[in-house]
């Protein structure tokens, strides 16, 4: 009897701990749910690290050439707003390295083609800007060696030259150009300078801009035709 007694014990601490065993089998492992999400999080770090590796060749900062306008893009910097409902282009600010930039995504008809930075220049001085275009370009000479092309150009009065109903700038052009198949970079310089500095400016405000380019030849592609010369009236009829 008593032997019996027992075996009905332990038979019921065996059923038991099956049950046991087979409802914490069917709870979810949170060490195992852990586990899964830190997996997806490095599969999505690594495909960004090999977007961002693959270079020029597939596309800017990892967002592919000929992507449609909206193709999100994975970026640090702030979105710009845009009230021009016909404009696709999406424009960015932020910086880049030591310097305010606003960065433009242009889109053609082939999707992605081009990337514009335009830096913010606090600059008047044509000697000073002249020496932060040397300083980006390089920049670039180290990662994409030296310039395929290069243009400088300036002129200016001289340094002594004050006449106030003759006012006159002082100018600089310099475009460099490199080519990082099938990719084309191109940095330019275009400053306008009043020289001297007057509080009386008959020409108001300067007119100076710093861009850096990226662009892929092969998306250069538009739909829209041509727009039809504009028929001018005689300058007789206008003065």
């Amino acid at each position: 009897m008593k032997r019996t007694l027992l075996l009905i014990l332990v038979f019921g601490v065996v059923v038991f701990a099956q049950d046991e065993i087979v409802e914490n089998d069917s709870l979810p492992n949170p060490i195992s749910q852990n586990t899964d999400e830190q997996t997806q999080e490095d599969n999505d770090q690594a495909t960004t690290e090999t977007l961002m590796s693959l270079g020029l060749d597939s596309g800017y900062k990892g967002y592919p050439w000929g992507s449609p306008s909206n193709a999100p893009i994975n970026t640090v910097f702030t979105i710009l707003p845009n009230d021009d409902t016909t404009n696709v282009n999406q424009s960015y600010t932020g910086m880049l390295g030591l310097d305010s930039v606003v960065v433009t995504y242009a889109f053609a008809d082939s999707g992605f083609w081009k990337a514009e930075i335009d830096f913010v220049l606090n600059e008047n001085n044509v000697e000073n800007l002249i020496g932060q275009f040397r300083r980006l370009e390089k920049n670039i000479s180290e990662v994409y060696g030296p310039p395929q092309s290069t243009k400088q150009k300036e002129s200016g009065p001289p340094a002594s030259y004050a006449i106030i109903l003759d006012q006159k700038f002082s100018t600089a052009f310099y475009r460099s150009k490199w080519s990082a198949t099938p990719v084309f970079i191109e940095l330019l310089l275009n400053a306008s300078i009043l020289k001297p500095e007057s509080d009386l400016a008959i020409f108001s405000g300067n007119y100076s801009l710093l861009k850096l380019v990226y662009y892929n030849p092969d998306y250069m592609h538009s739909s829209k035709s041509e727009p039809d010369p504009e028929v001018l009236p005689s300058i007789f009829d206008i003065y």
